[in-house]
């Protein structure tokens, strides 16, 4: 098996925040970066891309000011498409419930109508069908465990069962099996907020259960493919996994270190995972990370 090492690339770009998303824009050869958040009162609203040496702020119009937000790369359509978020994080009542697309060049708000408002949400973009799935999330009074997909032009529900009602879960779409992995978040457990560490897929239609041992219960774990097997970074002690379908196993316990509300995504041509800030106590983090295999 392949060797797994961390390497910090940049510790300038995009100021410190947590609670971001990233996405790897495929036509384009960019990681994108949009949003996220700095403590309770700043929110942003800017637009990064990274392309593997740079940083370079595309924008600071467009949406408005959000974290805690969905966003994956349409490979057809190549667009960047954005839903949800919390403009403040003291107010879950505050989340939008639009849908945005970036271009390389502009936002464009696609539709208004669709998902509940929502934020702390799961999406992931299922390559073969062409469709953006969206699960979960947090709204005020609790958490959502519906299942809806977006086809570029309306929003259509397609699952009400599945995992427990949830929020800050990870997800990725596997190609290989052409399954949506989902992991970890948080949930109710008999009237308790409670972390989780399940596996669940998402495959014709359905929602399966495969595991419930692993890295153990996480919220905010990072989830992307890398082709062969789906990598998850565990913001809770910086530890890095795969999972093949049937088994989760440890790859790395160096790197980035612990911290929330990071960001990861997977540059499919240079083959590196991305990561990017995140809060570490009262710290909020700016550097870049890649992650690679050594044969």
């Amino acid at each position: 098996m392949a060797r797994m090492f961390w390497t910090q690339k940049q510790d300038i770009g995009p100021s410190g925040r947590e609670v971001h998303r990233m996405t790897y824009d495929s036509n384009r050869q960019r990681v994108v970066l949009f949003g996220g958040r700095a403590g309770t009162t700043v929110v942003f609203n800017d637009t990064w891309e990274w392309d593997g040496e740079y940083w370079t702020q595309m924008n600071d119009l467009g949406p408005l000011a959000r974290s805690a937000r969905g966003l994956v790369f349409d490979s057809i359509r190549q667009r960047t498409v954005c839903f949800g978020g919390l403009p403040n994080i003291s107010d879950p009542s505050s989340a939008f419930g639009d849908t945005l697309e970036w271009d390389g060049q502009d936002w464009t708000q696609m539709a208004d109508t669709g998902p509940p408002a929502r934020s702390f949400h799961a999406m992931a973009y299922d390559s073969d069908r062409g469709r953006t799935m969206l699960f979960g999330g947090q709204v005020t009074g609790g958490f959502l465990n519906d299942t809806w997909e977006w086809d570029g032009t309306e929003w259509t529900q397609v699952a009400d069962t599945g995992p427990s009602p949830r929020d800050a879960c990870g997800a990725t779409y596997v190609a290989s099996r052409q399954r949506v992995v989902l992991f970890g978040g948080e949930t109710i457990i008999q009237g308790m907020v409670s972390q989780v560490g399940e596996t669940w897929e998402f495959g014709s239609g359905a929602w399966t259960q495969v595991a419930t041992t692993g890295p153990g219960p996480i919220v905010g774990a990072e989830l992307a493919y890398n082709g062969t097997l789906t990598l998850l970074f565990n913001p809770k002690d910086g530890s890095t996994w795969t999972w093949d379908g049937k088994h989760w196993t440890e790859r790395q316990d160096i790197g980035p270190g612990s911290r929330v509300g990071v960001a990861m995504t997977f540059d499919s041509q240079r083959k590196r995972a991305v990561l990017f800030g995140g809060g570490q106590g009262e710290v909020l983090r700016q550097d870049t990370w890649e992650l690679f295999e050594l044969a």
